[in-house]
């Protein structure tokens, strides 16, 4: 081993650094030299290898562990450490709370070095930076070079991802120069108009602190008054008695009555205080609004006049200085209807990544005045759009209500610069249009009513009431609509289990992660107008403006409704009527990208206004039977269905909830939080026929879907959410991941008539097994009823990996079986088998409207004389026990000449439709005839072509949506269809004489087939 020798300890060799920035020693000297002090940690004085190294700062090198503050061990980065700018010996690095800052008396402004500075011109924050580190011999891990590759790498990764409609062209050095001059204009413009600020502050104080003192005065004045009458009253009462045992008690009296007297003054003083409390800060909001609004036009014409003044000094062309200027449009046009919508300015709020991390980095430091704050917020940025998004983000990130101000703020300190907000002056919306007047944004509010907190559906919005006040911004010529208060949702921080300090520590970067509502930024009118009613019509930006009455009706929505995409399907109104049996139902659509990953739920429960004498207000249950089971809940492809039937006449609420089901490794336990999209009011005011309620089986949805879209288990044989059997076992067949553990648990209303009887409702578990084929994956249920009726059946599962505990286990989906013994047959000459032919029940408000055309009924047939089915009529019966084939297409010429039917308008069964989902087949009807029909969706285009089985095939759509029938004179009738989306259907007719023959013993009606039509729609 070659020695070390004294020299070689004395005068180590130099080290340089490739550019893979690993270290070379020269050849000159030993293999094994000894690292240097440089390259050690200042913090543990242990070697520093490259890809650990934070430095050089102030020539000292970090590990990245070890960056923390001296004082406190404050872990910190590059933004976040400051060093003693007042001792340039101290080598140590501090936070922002313990750096080492000059105190009272200690320097003074005649000092050079203090003179030299408030002199020197103001940097921005990049050159701070690099002027801090200048003289330092510096490589490409150093401070400053780093963070600028950081920062090259960041701005180009960022303007990959904006929309190619934007452009950002380089800006030649005059229109730079210019913009530099309107910006030392609109520092001293601002200057100006802070002192104006001030006074208008120091005026608010000065009356507030008036009126504090003539609340005092007055109520002093009137308990002085009420107290010298008590007195004289007590004074009298002593005289009046002439026993003298009677004055301890008339002491005694008079000292409660003080007591109450002086309770009873304050309680008026605190309320009275309160009251013109309230009435003065909505004066000084007025006024500093006004205020502001005045600065605002006064900052938008001093950019335009001070840069057409410069750049006409520089010879700028007018072309040229028209293309590069910072106000595209000296007067903002009036309030019209956007020609493009919110999806078309960008389609994922992704692209704005580059800006909004700008945005929150640029909330996370301080600045002294506006105009520095939109330079950082603006920096690089070019369009309305970006400049517009990076301050609604500052202010949605920005917690404006949850500041700690000091008592005395100064007005160039960080925190005065929103002392506004401090006064309660100032609001989300003013501070927007402030700071888009310096950003070279057009920008107006907008007052009017909101559906905001304690809004109900159906409620009349009164003068004054349910007041709110939002922001219209000019973005590429167009205005928009932006609501900074409702899209702030602040920042959270993640939990920490292993915390158990009392005082929360200061969150750090890694911890915070800041939330906003994206639906409010930019919204179109017509989303808009279902939460926000402005008092001037124009500024709803429709084609067709609404009435305030229009506005109450439309229905309640909340942002997570548009930022799912959902529609409305049947329900357009606010307030939902009743027919006679309490029946109405709501349907909503999804679409198609989150039709398998959106799961909701909802709440029904008595309006405050409720009619009914028997519960309470906001009862949730009927005679000890929840709400729940009066509501039969489905999702089927994208349709969201809830079918009511309330118990009793009276008002009630329904709450729809919804929530994105993120994929996970373990599903089973799986908990996520629902949110409301919309609300109803539902509104009985006749019941003549109460339904009987479901089974009770496990809260949520019906159907299969929940098995699907949350744990991967897919059916085989049932799909529909009811079925119908005459014929025992019951079979069902699901197909799963992987190795599962299943549960069945049978539910009956007969079964629980008497509460008291668990032993009976135990004994439904024992019709219910399961076997596994562990080899396919394949779960197969045998179900055996006891009896006829209505039965509900849970299915539970579980993982054996994650749930070890055998009761543990995750409610996968519930069905609505309706079992009777014995079906009568159909004649011979029907078309198609004839358990997929369906009675139908329009439970619908359209019915109680006689204009209207009657929906699954036959415009012969009045609908008193259909007879009801003994169970739930929102039973609408489906077979689910397998999968059929599309049934035969065409007619039955025997069947349609006993009933003197005839197609007239298509008399070929295979339609095609190409630019129209719409189709009216037109038949005439010589005959009385009762009849029913069927719309089957088989599977889509894409299915047929490549043959692959889909989930959806042969999926029975709820007619009522979909098909209208229109009478159309003498004995003619036509069937409106309105297809919901590209696929093949079957769209079949059953017809019979009208008699009671048709009836089975569970009140179905059982018709033939008389004709069958293929639709393709492309």
């Amino acid at each position: 081993m070659p020695s070390t020798t004294l020299e070689d300890l004395t005068n180590p060799a130099p080290i340089s650094f490739n550019l893979a920035g690993e270290s070379t020693i020269s050849s000159l000297t030993s293999s094994n030299p000894l690292p240097s002090s440089r390259d050690r940690c200042r913090r543990c004085q242990q070697l520093v290898y490259v890809t650990e190294r934070i430095g050089p700062v102030k020539d000292s090198l970090y590990h990245k562990l070890c960056f923390k503050c001296l004082k406190c061990d404050r872990q910190l980065d590059f933004k976040t450490y400051f060093t003693n700018s007042i001792d340039l010996n101290d080598k140590e690095i501090y936070c922002q709370s313990h750096v080492p800052r000059s105190g009272k008396g200690i320097f003074s402004t005649d000092n050079i070095h203090i003179q030299n500075v408030m002199n020197a011109p103001k940097l921005n924050v990049m050159q701070k930076l690099d002027d801090r580190l200048k003289g330092i011999h510096l490589d490409f891990q150093s401070v400053s070079i780093a963070h600028a590759m950081k920062a090259q790498q960041m701005f180009q990764q960022g303007r990959e991802k904006v929309s190619s409609n934007h452009n950002f062209p380089a800006l030649p050095p005059d229109i730079l120069h210019a913009r530099e001059e309107v910006r030392r204009a609109q520092k001293s413009l601002e200057e100006k108009q802070r002192q104006e600020e001030d006074e208008l502050f120091m005026k608010f104080r000065v009356d507030r602190e008036l009126e504090e003192k003539k609340i005092e005065r007055e109520v002093i004045d009137e308990w002085e008054k009420k107290l010298e009458l008590l007195t004289a009253k007590y004074e009298d009462d002593l005289r009046k008695k002439k026993d003298k045992n009677t004055e301890p008690e008339l002491t005694l009296r008079f000292t409660k009555e003080k007591a109450e007297l002086e309770q009873n003054m304050t309680l008026k003083r605190n309320k009275k205080r309160e009251l013109v409390r309230k009435q003065i800060m909505e004066r000084e909001q007025e006024t500093t609004h006004s205020l502001v609004s005045k600065f605002s036009k006064e900052m938008l014409n001093l950019i335009q006049a001070k840069e057409r003044e410069v750049l006409v000094e520089n010879g700028v062309d007018d072309q040229v200085a028209a293309t590069y200027s910072m106000l595209q449009l000296s007067q903002p046009p009036p309030p019209q209807p956007p020609r493009r919508h919110k999806r078309d300015l960008y389609e994922d709020p992704s692209i704005f990544e580059h800006v909004d991390q700008q945005a929150i980095t640029v909330a996370e430091s301080e600045q002294t005045s506006y105009t520095e704050l939109i330079d950082q917020l603006t920096y690089g940025l070019i369009t309305d759009l970006e400049k517009a998004r990076a301050i609604f983000r500052w202010i949605t990130v920005k917690d404006l209500n949850a500041i700690d101000f000091q008592t005395n703020l100064a007005a160039d300190t960080p925190m005065g610069l929103l002392r506004g907000i401090k006064y309660g002056t100032e609001t989300y919306h003013t501070l927007f249009m402030r700071l888009c007047s310096f950003a070279a944004l057009h920008c107006v509010d907008v007052k009017g009513h909101s559906k905001s907190v304690g809004y109900e559906p159906g409620m009349r919005i009164g003068e004054g009431k349910f007041t709110n006040t939002w922001n219209a911004v000019l973005i590429d010529g167009e205005w928009r609509f932006v609501q900074c208060n409702w899209g702030a949702r602040h920042l959270v921080m993640s939990k920490d289990k292993k915390q158990i300090e009392i005082t929360p520590p200061k969150p750090t970067r890694e911890k915070i992660k800041y939330q906003y509502d994206e639906h409010y930024f930019l919204p179109d009118p017509e989303d808009f107008i279902l939460e926000f009613f402005p008092y001037k019509s124009e500024w709803q930006l429709l084609e067709s403006p609404i009435t305030l009455q229009q506005f109450e009706q439309l229905p309640f929505v909340r942002s997570l409704f548009f930022h799912y995409h959902l529609s409305f399907v049947n329900q357009q109104h606010a307030v939902i009527q009743t027919d006679n049996r309490g029946a109405c139902d709501i349907k909503l659509r999804m679409p198609d990208s989150l039709k398998h990953r959106l799961a909701f739920h909802f709440h029904l429960r008595f309006s405050n206004q409720s009619t009914t004498n028997i519960q309470t207000d906001d009862s949730t249950d009927f005679q000890g039977v929840k709400f729940e089971r009066y509501v039969l809940h489905t999702v089927q492809d994208d349709l969201v269905s809830f079918n009511i039937h309330v118990p009793q006449d009276g008002n009630y609420f329904i709450e729809i909830f919804a929530s994105l089901v993120e994929p996970d490794p373990n599903p089973f336990g799986q908990s996520f939080k629902l949110k409301c999209v919309c609300k109803y009011r539902i509104v009985c005011q006749q019941l003549t026929q109460r339904m009987h309620p479901l089974p009770a089986c496990a809260s949520g949805e019906w159907g299969p879907a929940k098995a699907i879209r949350h744990f991967n288990i897919h059916p085989l044989t049932h799909f529909q959410s009811i079925f119908e059997t005459h014929h025992l076992p019951i079979i069902i067949q699901f197909k799963c991941p992987k190795i599962l553990k299943f549960h069945g648990k049978l539910n009956s209303n007969r079964y629980l008539s008497n509460p008291n009887n668990n032993s009976m409702q135990n004994t439904l578990d024992k019709y219910v097994r399961y076997e596994y084929n562990e080899q396919d994956f394949i779960a197969t249920f045998i179900i055996q009823l006891p009896a006829e009726g209505q039965f509900g059946l849970d299915i539970y599962a579980r993982d054996p990996e994650y749930q070890t505990e055998k009761r543990t286990m995750s409610h996968c989906c519930k069905y609505i079986i309706n079992y009777t013994k014995s079906a009568i047959s159909p004649p011979a000459t029907t078309a198609i088998e004839t358990n997929q032919t369906q009675t139908y029940h329009d439970y619908s408000t359209e019915n109680a409207k006689s204009h209207e055309p009657k929906r699954m009924l036959s415009p012969r047939i009045p609908a008193k004389n259909i007879k009801e089915r003994s169970v739930s009529p929102r039973s609408i019966p489906s077979n689910g026990s397998s999968p059929k084939p599309i049934p035969k297409i065409g007619g039955n010429p025997t069947l349609l000449s006993q009933l003197g039917m005839n197609p007239l308008s298509h008399s070929d069964p295979s339609i095609t439709l190409h630019s129209s989902n719409s189709l009216e087949l037109q038949f005439q009807i010589r005959k009385m005839v009762d009849f029913s029909f069927d719309l089957i969706y088989h599977h889509t285009l894409a299915d047929l072509s490549s043959r692959t089985p889909s989930l959806n095939l042969n999926q029975r759509l709820n007619a009522s949506d979909y098909v209208t029938i229109k009478p159309n004179g003498g004995f003619n009738v036509i069937f409106a269809l309105v297809l919901p989306k590209p696929g093949v259907y079957s769209f079949t007719i059953y017809a019979a004489p009208p008699n009671n023959n048709h009836l089975g013993k569970n009140g179905q009606t059982d018709l033939p087939a008389v004709f069958t039509y293929l639709i393709r729609y492309v």
